[in-house]
């Protein structure tokens, strides 16, 4: 037994045939595909490879000595992880008809006659490679949604429990200016044996205080200050240069910021997020196109809301993903809900703020209509 190659990740094809003169000119038909050849010697070697390593392919000779192709094939699909591995029969017999109805009943997906004609040979290997392929890239896509899916619950969990922390500590907060007030009055007026322990008292509030600010600092709750606030129209153009980094190059990008835009004072936290979220789904799009793309982003302030339109030129939102940003968890398209995830996560954030965010395709473009309450922004910094 022998294996080339030594990158253990390529798909492995197994060859089984009791003569090394073909094992060779097998091995040689197969030189032209980017996969580890592993030879057998007979069906006993084939059966012990077929628990040890995963095959896309199983090419087995139908004659020979101690254990048949047919057999051995039998042993392949009931005992091993290669239970359902096509496998290509092989026999030198063209006059005996039950090769052929043995040989499929066992689940062979073809038999080949000897000699072999290499090119017909190769074509069949390069099917089921590009089936094996298409599969791998599945399982790959399923591997990344299902990491994505635990993110955003993880992300979900971790805001409830800051949101919940910042609840408590306002109140905790509030309690404790109260504590401190009352034992400051007192110490006023305190003679010499109750002020000893009013300060005490004092100093443990303090150090409640610090305490909840370290807690508050390390769940992320109540970082942002009004010393943070950013202008919304800065916000749209550092919007654009992300862009401008994560699309492809020679992407036309353009902006119009409607007046007003710039005189709006917004938190930018959640907001950056929502932005960076889109820009992942345009760059999903546009870099899996072949044609160049062009991007138009307008800002607008209206009816006490920040109004921000994105539209894609040049490429063609399927229907799958459109539906998947829609109803992300209802949808059962793994390639949709990988496509549309940077979208989806923008459009459960911006609903969190009581917002909008809608996705209307049409022939050759597409749009990213957003629509956020400012008093929502605004009140991220609690400014009312």
């Amino acid at each position: 037994m022998r294996e080339s190659g030594s990158r253990m990740n390529r798909p492995k094809v197994l060859i089984v045939d009791d003569v090394e003169e073909n094992l060779i000119l097998l091995a040689f038909a197969l030189k032209a595909f980017d996969v580890d050849v592993v030879k057998a010697h007979d069906g006993f070697e084939a059966e012990t490879l077929c628990t040890e390593h995963e095959f896309l392919l199983i090419i087995l000779d139908v004659h020979m000595p101690g254990r048949t192709g047919i057999e051995a094939a039998g042993v392949i699909r009931a005992e091993t992880r290669n239970g359902t591995t096509p496998i290509i029969f092989l026999t030198a017999d063209t006059t005996a008809s039950e090769i052929p109805r043995s040989a499929y009943s066992i689940g062979a997906v073809d038999v080949m006659f000897k000699p072999l004609e290499a090119a017909r040979l190769r074509a069949k290997v390069q099917v089921f490679l590009d089936l094996y392929l298409a599969r791998m890239k599945v399982v790959g896509l399923m591997e990344r949604l299902e990491a994505s899916q635990a993110q955003l619950i993880a992300q979900e969990k971790y805001q409830a429990v800051s949101s919940l922390i910042g609840s408590m500590s306002h109140n905790f907060n509030n309690q404790l200016c109260i504590a401190e007030g009352y034992a400051t009055a007192l110490l006023e007026d305190a003679d010499a044996a109750t002020s000893g322990p009013l300060v005490k008292i004092v100093a443990a509030v303090g150090a409640c205080t610090e305490l909840l600010e370290k807690m508050q600092s390390f769940t992320g709750v109540n970082q942002v200050t009004t010393s943070e606030l950013a202008a919304a129209d800065r916000l749209i153009l550092d919007f654009v240069k992300a862009l401008d980094v994560v699309t492809p190059e020679g992407t036309e990008l353009s902006t119009d910021i409607g007046v007003g835009v710039n005189e709006l004072e917004l938190a930018p936290q959640v907001l950056r997020k929502i932005f960076l979220s889109i820009a992942q789904f345009l760059a999903e799009q546009i870099g899996s196109r072949a044609a160049l793309a062009a991007v138009d982003v307008f800002g607008l302030a209206a009816d006490g809301a920040l109004l921000v339109n994105i539209r894609c030129r040049g490429v063609t939102i399927e229907p799958t993903v459109q539906a998947a940003v829609m109803d992300f968890f209802s949808s059962n398209d793994v390639v949709a809900q990988q496509q549309s995830i940077g979208l989806a996560a923008a459009k459960t954030m911006t609903q969190d703020l009581g917002g909008l965010l809608t996705l209307e395709a049409a022939p050759d473009s597409f749009e990213v209509h957003l629509r956020i309450p400012l008093a929502a922004l605004k009140s991220e910094l609690n400014l009312g």
